[in-house]
């Protein structure tokens, strides 16, 4: 009776064991899956808020402490004066993009950039992991994504390509940037 009792105890505890096992990884891949489309959502989301800007050629906002000219972006109506009460600077995709990704580092804890081979501003230049990815695009992939361990703490690292479209060529033409193209 008590090797009855022993027996169906163990296979009880070997069932839980790869029960837990199974629910456990199953748990980490939904919550990868779930991490990695709401990287893509972000992502989405920018590059149709960058569309929006570029399509209006940029928009002009009050010069502020917070916001002074881009000087990175070469435009002879840049900067305008309405009156000796109110100046404006263009602001074009790239640099809105950076002025959200301060707002969401500063609200969120959401880190992100643009970057390229080839960057206007320097500032943009890419790491290491980020240059990997994009020779990757240039070879045709269509993203990447992955969980990525630093000391105690684990992030999702999610690049794809914003690719040239012909409002993008008023400032990108002198690179040589063709539209299509990373």
């Amino acid at each position: 009776m008590k090797k009855t009792i022993y027996i169906v105890s163990s296979v009880w505890m070997i069932f839980v064991g790869i029960s837990f096992s199974w629910n456990y990884i199953n748990a980490k891949n939904e919550q990868k899956t779930v991490a990695f489309q709401a990287a893509r959502s972000s992502f989405d989301q920018i590059v149709i808020i960058r569309a929006w800007n570029a399509g209006h050629s940029g928009v002009y906002v009050p010069i502020t402490n917070k916001t002074q000219p881009n000087p990175y972006l070469e435009d002879p109506l840049r900067d305008i004066e309405v009156n000796e009460n109110l100046k404006l600077t263009k602001v074009n995709p790239a640099f809105m993009t950076r002025q959200i990704a301060e707002i969401a580092s500063k609200r969120e804890g959401i880190l992100f950039h643009i970057t390229s081979l080839n960057p206007i501003r320097p500032e943009n230049r890419p790491t290491i992991r980020e240059e990997t990815a994009l020779k990757a695009f240039e070879k045709g992939i269509k993203e990447i994504g992955e969980i990525v361990n630093v000391k105690s703490s684990s992030y999702i690292f999610y690049m794809a390509p914003l690719l040239t479209e012909k409002e993008c060529l008023k400032c990108h033409a002198p690179q040589d940037i063709k539209k299509g193209i990373l």
